[in-house]
């Protein structure tokens, strides 16, 4: 592989996507995998896929009928890992064509799933954060129930592996100062982001 994959990680509401953009303002390339995901949403291979699995109620005008599918497999896991693993492959493949086709020597990658499928990361940045303060984030983002936010949470697995923890309990500045920090210690012979040693 002759980019350096760096896998971004952590709960919703943690702050990955926050984490994410100071990269991309520092100059580096960040792939953002729910965008991956929602594009092969829109396939239609996908929605085909989808409706096979689950009737003619998960499309609607051609596209996939998201509120009907969440009330199908929100308390059912066995179709949920079956509905996950129509977009495990085809995410998968196209990840691997952003990462390669991307003109920079090191790639970040905000992928909420890290365990969905087996990829060859260089290292993996997890971010944490208090599971109160995920909460309250997405509730006041999103405007759902906390008892949502924690259903999500419960299914969401811990990476298997990690290479770096980055803490987000406190300011945005706090969390800059942190991120830029794990970037000047990236091992790469060209760096790929504007930032000051």
């Amino acid at each position: 592989m002759k980019h350096k994959a760096i896998a971004i990680c952590g709960y919703i509401g943690s702050g990955k996507s926050t984490v994410g953009n100071i990269l991309r303002n520092c100059g580096c390339e960040v792939i953002d995998c729910d965008k991956i995901a929602r594009q092969v949403a829109d396939m239609p291979s996908t929605v085909e896929a989808v409706r096979d699995l689950m009737g003619d109620g998960a499309v609607l005008n051609g596209k996939l009928n998201r509120s009907y599918i969440r009330s199908r497999i929100f308390d059912n896991n066995k179709l949920l890992s079956k509905y996950n693993k129509i977009f495990t492959a085809a995410i998968k493949q196209q990840l691997t064509i952003a990462v390669e086709e991307s003109d920079a020597p090191m790639v970040f990658v905000e992928i909420p799933l890290i365990n969905a499928f087996d990829y060859p990361w260089d290292e993996v940045w997890q971010v944490v954060s208090d599971a109160k303060l995920c909460v309250q984030r997405v509730t006041a983002r999103d405007i759902v129930e906390a008892d949502n936010v924690l259903a999500i949470m419960s299914k969401q697995s811990k990476p298997k592996r990690v290479t770096r923890t980055i803490v987000n309990n406190g300011t945005l500045q706090q969390l800059q100062k942190e991120v830029l920090l794990a970037l000047n210690t990236v091992e790469t012979k060209s760096p790929c982001c504007n930032v000051e040693k």
